[in-house]
């Protein structure tokens, strides 16, 4: 059966969806997105994912629908496709550029949502665990979009694909410091005499917001104490364990 997504205010089928080829998005990368996951229908903290689309949309100058309105367009989408695991996907660029290139769009934002169905890695993935390469891609702290989920993804794809060259599950960024950043897709913690560690904010990170609950519910409700800092490579090498 053919997915439904939504679009710019309509629910349609993914073959009939149009964007145009002067979108911002598609034209420089122009934009933010999100991706979530629904257990059982419900949206993982869709209201911090969203907040956190907000606040990056805003500082591009990008007006986003209000709160309400776009989390009924992500169940909406959701419900669409008849799914109650899912991997949701919210992009929201600059849309259309005018006919003069401008700073920033001046336009709607375009808003598209897809919802497909998630199957979680079997338990047997988990105990075999997972294997990662150290790419060459570094990430930057003093890039602005290093904290915010754009739509240009270069340097990520370019480090999966390194990952793919090595055979391997992951990649695992450093930064210009040669500190441990992030995964390609992921934040990174390690365990170490039954503590637990990641890398700070300021290592050039995207923070999480699975990453917050970790920090500021689940480790604490497990009486496990956690700390962010710099993480050199090798602490990462001599770790109990890692996620």
């Amino acid at each position: 059966m053919e997915s439904t997504v939504y679009l710019n205010g309509s629910l349609v089928p993914l073959s009939q969806a149009r964007i145009s080829p002067m979108d911002y998005g598609f034209l420089y990368g122009y934009g933010v997105y999100e991706t979530m996951r629904a257990y059982g229908g419900r949206v993982f903290r869709l209201d911090r994912h969203l907040a956190r689309m907000e606040h990056s949309a805003g500082a591009l100058g990008i007006d986003l629908e209000d709160r309400p309105r776009m989390e009924k367009a992500v169940y909406d989408t959701i419900k669409a496709n008849r799914l109650t695991e899912a991997r949701v996907r919210v992009s929201v660029s600059g849309g259309e550029e005018k006919l003069v290139p401008g700073v920033a769009p001046a336009g709607d934002p375009t808003v598209f949502i897809t919802a497909i169905e998630y199957r979680p890695p079997s338990d047997e993935v988990y105990r075999r665990g997972f294997s990662a390469v150290v790419s060459t891609v570094h990430s930057s702290p003093q890039c602005h979009s290093s904290r915010m989920k754009s739509l240009s993804t270069l340097d990520l794809l370019l480090a999966r694909q390194e990952a793919a060259c090595f055979n391997v599950d992951h990649a695992i960024l450093l930064n210009d410091d040669d500190l441990v950043a992030e995964g390609s897709s992921t934040n990174i913690f390690y365990a170490r005499d039954g503590r637990l560690f990641t890398p700070a904010e300021h290592c050039g990170i995207l923070p999480g917001v699975t990453r917050a609950v970790v920090l500021k519910e689940l480790a604490p409700s497990l009486g496990v104490v956690t700390q962010e800092l710099d993480v050199a490579l090798a602490d990462l090498l001599e770790a109990d364990e890692a996620f």
